[in-house]
């Protein structure tokens, strides 16, 4: 489900597919965010230096993580509360982005439908007179199951309908069918870093409407300036993750690919280039046949001196994009995993913002503002195993190894350890920080308690998605035993969108200046984490072969 704020900040467009059919919906959705109930009501902010803006305060039963009772404040625009935060001492959820504030409020569910993806790639001419200008666009339309390829060559006399004389005429060509096509996501590799910046700073110096291809007219780095448009982010291009053609999802496949490769703990790659990538998967990269023995001649000179070859290696990369994606299903995994979510497609890559759309949904109580750490509290991390010092270096025969199913989730449910579960008497859940790294002996100067009578919010959401992600895998494994490798795929996405979700858990806890974050928690899990491998370790020694 494509997920965007519009141009006023004020509103947020939400599209889906019904048949194949796009259908939208265009809702006003007031930002705000919470101070604590006793705290002064201000009547207006400063929007900018000109602007000023009422405030408005609603009263309700929400409740902060110490039980302090709290008051939404309400603002006129999004982007108005950076400015407006600061005016008051303690804020809680002010750093929520709009997008999310508004899926976490309203959406129950997502829709299940087949996006329509397009797969596209562009060459741009390196040197010479047509130094930066864009000489073909290549594009696959998943719906269609076909290929277009744009290009143009000064003074083309052919009749080819997609091919033209002028790189301004290309480039309209292209954004035209985009906008009878209409498709949901964007789909390419470093795509936003280099070919939608490249893109959007062809079309302002070219006089052409860039804003055409966003549905809400709205593009970040975009704007008005006298009778064209100006584009801001043509050296530093888009995050990884950005979002900014509004009413389109955009992706970088080489991100997708690069976290479900590291998921599969197959090692890190060495390269992440298309060429490195499809040579890893297919035993083929981005062979070409042409004139030009140096790579660097053929992209300066392949253009219009070997046309044949450069138009067929511009194809040939998107060629590797749909099989990639298809083969691997990247870009269904992320989508399983937002469903998963019920949030803005950009939500679910980082840790800290699957975390907290998930603990936002399911806590009793707001949480906090982040805010800026300038320095880090350090607290022991994982188990550190020196053969040397233990003495179990050598040559080992008929050795039997075993594996924790996810270490650290569970031990959050084993200690109950929770934002809301910190016990300041002693219980049996007691976890010593001061565990050691090795397997010296334990000092327990340093213990930490949580209660025993209610489960916490985390390992509540750990037991939810572990019980969640077993039914996904059952009903994967029912659709391999029938024969249909399309379900089976759908609910293989679907399992590793609940293992990827967990697994944020204890990333979101330890990300220091986060509003959920808590270094007691953190140092907890590492803490029961190591102390279980000890345990492990020891009753291992005990046994004789």
């Amino acid at each position: 489900m494509i997920i965007s704020k519009c141009m006023d900040e004020k509103h947020i467009y939400t599209a889906w597919r019904e048949n194949g059919e796009r259908k939208f919906k265009l809702e006003a959705f007031e930002p705000y965010f919470f101070i604590e109930d006793d705290e002064f009501e201000l009547t207006e902010y400063s929007a900018s230096r000109h602007i000023k803006r009422p405030f408005k305060y609603e009263k309700g039963d929400w409740v902060s993580l110490k039980g302090k009772s709290l008051k939404k404040v309400i603002v006129e625009q999004a982007n108005d509360i950076y400015k407006a935060r600061k005016m008051f001492g303690k804020t809680y959820e002010a750093d929520v982005p709009f997008g999310f504030r508004y899926a976490i409020d309203k959406l129950d569910k997502l829709p299940e439908f087949k996006l329509r993806k397009w797969y596209w790639d562009m060459e741009w001419q390196q040197g010479g007179e047509h130094h930066d200008e864009i000489t073909t666009i290549v594009m696959y339309d998943n719906y269609d199951e076909k290929y277009f390829q744009w290009a143009w060559f000064p003074n083309y006399e052919g009749e080819e309908y997609l091919f033209f004389d002028n790189e301004k005429e290309m480039i309209e060509s292209f954004i035209r069918v985009m906008v009878d096509k209409d498709p949901d996501m964007l789909i390419a590799w470093f795509g936003l870093k280099f070919d939608l910046p490249k893109l959007l700073e062809r079309c302002c110096a070219l006089g052409i409407n860039p804003m055409l291809m966003s549905p809400i007219n709205r593009i970040e780095g975009v704007k008005k300036a006298g009778n064209g448009f100006v584009f801001s982010k043509g050296e530093s291009g888009f995050s990884p993750i950005q979002q900014p053609l509004g009413g389109r999802i955009t992706l970088n496949l080489d991100l997708a690919f690069e976290r479900q490769w590291n998921d599969s703990q197959r090692g890190t790659l060495p390269s992440m280039s298309l060429e490195y990538v499809s040579q890893t998967l297919f035993g083929e990269g981005k062979s070409k046949e042409t004139k030009f023995e140096d790579p660097n001649e053929f992209y300066r000179r392949g253009w219009l001196e070997d046309t044949e070859a450069y138009l067929k290696y511009a194809l040939i990369d998107v060629e590797l994009l749909v099989r990639i994606d298809e083969t691997n299903f990247c870009s269904e995994a992320i989508i399983a995993l937002q469903r998963l979510l019920k949030a803005p497609f950009e939500a679910c890559f980082y840790a800290s913002h699957m975390g907290s759309i998930y603990f936002m949904r399911n806590a009793d109580w707001i949480c906090k503002t982040g805010s800026k750490v300038d320095k880090r509290e350090e607290y022991e991390g994982a188990m550190i195993y020196d053969p040397l010092s233990e003495g179990t270096n050598g040559l080992h025969l008929k050795v039997a190894a075993f594996d924790f199913a996810g270490l650290y989730p569970s031990m959050m449910i084993a200690r109950n350890i929770s934002w809301e579960t910190k016990s300041e008497e002693p219980t049996e859940f007691g976890c010593d920080i001061a565990t050691p790294r090795d397997f010296s002996e334990a000092t327990r100067t340093h213990i930490l308690y949580y209660k025993t009578d209610k489960l916490g919010l985390l390992p509540r959401a750990v037991l939810e998605l572990k019980e969640l992600r077993n039914e996904y895998k059952r009903l994967m494994r029912d659709a391999r035993e029938a024969g249909d490798d399309l379900e089976a795929v759908k609910w293989h996405n679907n399992q590793m969108a609940v293992k990827r979700l967990m697994a944020s858990f204890y990333g979101i806890v330890a990300f220091q200046g986060f509003g959920w974050a808590d270094v007691n928690l953190a140092a907890s899990i590492t803490a029961s984490a190591r102390e279980a491998i000890r345990l492990a370790a020891f009753k291992a020694k005990e046994m004789k072969v």
